[in-house]
Formats: structure tokens, C-alpha cells, sequence
């Protein structure tokens, strides 16, 4: 035990000289994602609140005269003199907003208590740009079918047969967690590979480019005390990126303005001491089950470049299990307990919710620790192997 302590150690410190390592494992997560959560929330803002006070520019065809006092206003400049199809290309162009056509037979049908139609042409891309224009002709069918009820002499209520009163009885914190509890296990998990990727690559792959590799094999130390040193410190690189990616986020949130008070509540719970333990036990094994599959497949490179080449499409490997975590209908069960990442991003979810199945927990950890020892020992196979190790 004290060899491995001791590869372990020499590794650490190797690893920690390694300025691209630190700003991936420490500066990345720590800085810049509680610097993106203030800019795509001040972004997103500040882009709603554009669009919200923008003056509309919107082309009426059709017979339009009995509504068009309906429709204008300080916020909607209405024109009248735009083709249909000039109107579309208008819009392509976003020389105008959107375009109201009323059928030929729209004041007919109304005036004689039918439906008329009316089309709305504009761009899904300008935001909120339909619910505006759908809230004023909203209003403007509301205004008409209460004249109708008024002239059948008919109350609202006649229309209405019966109320139905929704009570959802989640709590805040399972709705919050259920609904942001699948992204963060997203960044984390994305940031222990990526921490465990570039130790795993200098550690193994640079041992053999640098041929410092053969000097450490003819230590007293077996090949078995030597592996498992460079993996619990490719391990332990990995685990501090998603620390510090945890921590980065936690802060962002945490000192954001106007954060509902349940989502803040939820947040303060991600500090606790019972979420970091439940956390640290998926992450700890899932941090070396990266460590020892990165070990087995960097081995095989000669250099640095080729290392990076084979682990690129691993990350879609990590990326699509942790996304599904984020598809609804996807939720832990006792099969998908048993799916690596996948397993651990569901179970985090359910954990912030406050729903987690402790037995399904603990199957997650055990499964996550079995991956981690087949990872270790397919790694060991593989630096057992001289034409692996040596150049």
C-alpha cells in the first residue's frame, strides 16, 4: 500500500506541474460556469425585455377596418398596403414582423355567428412575437363572443358545465429537482471525464513518449502498485474537476438575483452534508471507472496526439447516457440502475428531488464500483502486456 501511495504521490505532483490540466480541472469549472450562468441569464433577459418593447410591424389583410382599431396600439404599427406573398417575403427579409390575413368570408361568418378565420404569417424565431399578437386577437374573440352570449342572451357560465381545480401535490423541491436535477449531472459528469481525460494521457501515454516509462517499471514497484497509483491519481483529477464543477454552479445559482426562494432553498440543499456524501459515493467510483478505461485505451498510443484521437469518441460515450437523464420519461429504475453515467445522473436527479429509492441508490453505487474494478482490471490486462507499455 505504501508503493501505490507512493506512485500516487509522484503522480499528483507530475500531474499538478501540467498547466492544461489545472485550468481544465480547476479554473474551467470553478470560473467560467458560474461566469456562463450569469451571461446566459443576463442574455436571455435582457434579449426577452428587447423584444417585449418592441414597436411590432405587422401588415393587415383582408377586411380589416372593424378591428384594425382593436389590434393598434403604442406597441403594434399596423399597415395595410403589403400583398400576401409581399408580405412573406417581408418577413424573410424582417423588414416586418408578421402578417394577420382575414379570409374573404371572415365578417360574413361573424356577423352571422360563425367562425371566421384568420392566418398568422411570421418568424418562430422572433420571440415572443406570436404570444403577443395571439394575446391581442385573443382579446379580440373574447370581446365578440361576449356579444354573441349577450345577444342569445346566454351567461358565460351556461358554457361552462363544470370547473376543474388542479392540485399538484409535489413539493417545490421535487418539482425544481425533477426539472433542473437532470442537467446538472450534464456538466458534471462531462467535467470529471474531461478532468480524468488529459492526466490519463500525460500519465501513460507521456510516460512512453517522454520514455520515462521503462526507468518506473525497473523500480521495486510491480506493474500492479504502478497502474493503480497512475489511476487513483487520474481518479482523484477527475474527482476535483466535478468538485469544483459542483461548487462553481452551486455558487453561480446561489448568488444570483432574483431567484424564486424555492429554487434557492433547493440549492442550499445541494450543500448539505447528506447530498455531498450520496453524491461523493457515485462519484468516487465513477471517477475511477474513467480513470481505468482511459488507462486501457491510451496505453495502446505513441503519442500524445494519438491518445487525444482515440478518447475524442469516448466523449459521445459520456455525452448521450448523461442527455438522456434529461429526457422526461427516462427515470431510475432497477434496470436502469445498472447503466453506467446514465445511473448516476437519474439517481442525482432524484436525490435534489428528495425521491430517491435508497435500495435503488445502493444499487447505483454497486454497480458503479463493479464498473470501476472491471475498469481497473481490464486496465491492468492491458499494462500487463510488454507491447503496450514499451514504445
Amino acid at each position: 500500500m505504501n508503493t501505490i501511495l507512493t506512485v500516487y504521490k509522484k503522480e499528483i505532483k507530475d500531474t499538478l506541474r501540467d498547466k492544461r490540466t489545472l485550468i481544465t480541472s480547476i479554473v474551467l469549472p470553478a470560473v467560467i460556469i458560474p461566469l456562463l450562468l450569469f451571461g446566459m441569464t443576463k442574455l436571455m433577459n435582457t434579449l426577452m425585455k428587447k423584444e417585449s418593447d418592441k414597436k411590432l410591424k405587422i401588415a393587415l389583410i383582408g377586411n380589416t377596418e372593424a378591428f384594425k382599431k382593436q389590434l393598434e396600439d403604442t406597441t403594434i404599427s399596423l399597415i395595410s398596403s403589403y400583398a400576401l406573398e409581399d408580405g412573406k417575403t417581408a418577413i424573410a427579409k424582417d423588414s416586418l414582423d408578421a402578417v394577420i390575413e382575414f379570409t374573404p368570408e371572415f365578417t360574413a361568418n361573424v356577423n352571422e355567428l360563425k367562425s371566421g378565420k384568420i392566418n398568422l404569417y411570421y418568424k418562430s424565431t422572433n420571440l415572443m412575437l406570436e404570444k403577443r399578437v395571439s394575446e391581442k386577437i385573443d382579446g379580440i374573440k373574447n370581446g365578440i363572443l361576449n356579444e354573441r352570449l349577450k345577444k342569445l342572451n346566454i351567461t358565460p357560465e351556461t358554457l361552462v358545465p363544470f370547473d376543474v381545480t388542479k392540485v399538484d401535490i409535489a413539493t417545490a423541491k421535487e418539482q425544481i429537482g425533477k426539472m433542473a436535477g437532470g442537467f446538472l449531472p450534464y456538466i458534471f459528469i462531462l467535467f470529471c471525464f474531461l478532468g480524468c481525460m488529459y492526466p490519463a494521457i500525460d500519465l501513460i501515454t507521456g510516460e512512453k513518449e517522454k520514455g520515462t516509462m521503462e526507468t518506473l517499471l525497473t523500480s521495486p514497484a510491480s506493474r500492479f502498485q504502478i497502474l493503480i497509483g497512475k489511476i487513483l491519481a487520474i481518479a482523484t483529477i477527475g474527482l476535483s474537476a466535478a468538485l469544483m464543477t459542483i461548487i462553481g454552479m452551486v455558487g453561480g445559482l446561489k448568488f444570483m438575483p432574483n431567484l424564486p426562494p424555492d429554487f434557492l432553498a433547493t440549492v442550499n440543499d445541494m450543500v448539505s452534508i447528506k447530498f455531498i456524501i450520496m453524491l461523493f459515493a457515485m462519484l468516487i467510483p465513477l471517477s475511477i471507472f474513467f480513470a481505468g478505461i482511459m488507462s486501457a485505451l491510451v496505453i495502446k498510443a505513441k503519442s500524445f496526439k494519438e491518445a487525444q484521437s482515440i478518447l475524442t469518441p469516448v466523449n459521445f460515450m459520456v455525452i448521450i447516457p448523461a442527455i438522456m437523464a434529461t429526457i422526461p420519461g427516462i427515470v431510475l429504475t432497477w434496470q436502469t440502475a445498472f447503466v453506467p453515467i446514465l445511473n448516476i445522473a437519474l439517481a442525482t436527479r432524484e436525490i435534489i428531488a428528495g425521491t430517491i429509492n435508497i435500495g435503488q441508490y445502493v444499487v447505483v453505487v454497486l454497480s458503479l464500483i463493479g464498473f470501476a474494478l472491471g475498469a481497473a482490471f481490464l486496465s491492468y490486462k492491458q499494462f500487463s502486456k510488454e507491447g503496450m507499455v514499451l514504445k
